[in-house]
């Protein structure tokens, strides 16, 4: 299995139950994603996209943000990304990856949305946000291979989202194993999560996003459901859609735990040590914490994901003895052939503000 030094009554209830579902993948990566060039394929939007090759020139832009770092993980490699969004670079430059690929610190970024200055880096796919239809379009016109990826078609369920980006890019890097890999470590999580005990009382949470100052903010939303859902905790802000509040209405939610997460550059102590967000349960508890940064910021749909729900867990209930470390590292060896150092691990673990710089 790939979860290992867990409890192995747990486990073996997990892989019973799983059994069927690990087939399941296997059979729809060994139908899907089995492929020579030329490719087709169907990118969210529905459109059919024919590489006559396989791409050597990758331009991401249109915001898709999380995009690059699948890349990376699916090809072992940097080198085919020759212009990423900002945002990206910040991401990647902050994390591990930079030790194992240091062509990362290399690659062009910005957010342009000139046609001409993208066709300019000669690209062989272009890859776009399904939501940005004018950039994608336009890039389609100029019969640029062109696939648009969607964050919402499968109403913000990060596991979903994530498989059916793999489908599509894992034929393109010759990475059909791997993909299989990652979903079975995210399937086996979600089910061991399920049959650890479940107090009667879930902790009550928020997941903080962007900060427009001390006394408004973003929260909630998004996948924020899904993940909170998935690691056993209660989301106080449960709306779909990103929630703006002020700190007086966080006062009368009073969470039990508050989370950080990569798209501000906040830390912890600046909430613990801020007077302003005294009065809240989880700052006198000491329970702020600060979203793990893996290949991309985790909060958004990576191969981070099962690392990432682990973390939620052992985060909610810090009696239980999870091996978190013994975990990640056994995840990126096992799956993407990466030994980590404990350094790296402690990066994953404690990572730096500028993770979240989005310009």
């Amino acid at each position: 299995m790939m979860l290992t030094n867990i409890d192995c009554r747990a486990l073996s209830a997990v892989c019973w139950q799983n059994a069927l579902k690990i087939l399941l993948v296997c059979a729809l990566f060994g139908k899907v994603l089995s492929a020579e060039f030329p490719l087709e394929i169907v990118d969210n939007s529905g459109t059919k996209v024919l590489l006559p090759k396989s791409p050597e020139r990758i331009v991401v832009g249109g915001g898709m943000w999380p995009l690059p770092s699948l890349v990376v993980m699916l090809d072992s490699s940097a080198k085919r990304l020759v212009y990423i969004p900002r945002a990206s670079a910040n991401a990647l430059r902050s994390s591990f990856l930079l030790d194992f690929y240091p062509e990362i610190a290399q690659i062009p970024a910005g957010n342009s949305e000139n046609i001409e200055e993208l066709l300019g880096l000669k690209p062989d796919l272009f890859v776009c946000h399904s939501a940005n239809t004018k950039l994608c379009e336009s890039m389609r016109k100029t019969k640029i291979p062109t696939i648009a990826l969607s964050v919402s078609k499968w109403e913000y369920d990060s596991s979903r989202t994530l498989q059916g980006w793999l489908e599509i890019f894992a034929p393109i890097f010759n990475a059909e194993q791997k993909a299989a890999k990652i979903l079975q470590w995210v399937s086996d999580t979600q089910e061991f999560v399920k049959s650890l005990p479940q107090p009667l009382n879930a902790p009550r949470v928020v997941i903080l996003h962007r900060f427009d100052n001390q006394r408004h903010f973003s929260v909630g939303g998004l996948f924020a459901n899904y993940l909170l859902q998935h690691s056993g905790a209660r989301n106080v802000i449960s709306q779909k859609n990103i929630q703006n509040v002020t700190l007086e209405e966080l006062y009368a939610i009073n969470p039990e735990i508050i989370y950080l997460n990569h798209f501000n550059d906040k830390l912890p102590k600046d909430i613990l040590e801020s007077k302003l967000w005294q009065p809240l349960d989880a700052v006198q508890n000491k329970r702020v914490y600060k979203f793990p940064l893996g290949s991309y910021r985790a909060f958004a749909p990576s191969v981070d994901l099962p690392i990432l729900l682990l973390w939620l867990q052992a985060r909610h209930y810090p009696h239980r003895d999870f091996q978190l470390r013994e975990k990640i590292s056994a995840y990126y060896k096992e799956v993407f052939d990466l030994t980590l150092s404990n350094a790296q691990i402690e990066k994953i673990l404690n990572p730096t503000a500028q993770a979240g710089a989005l310009e």
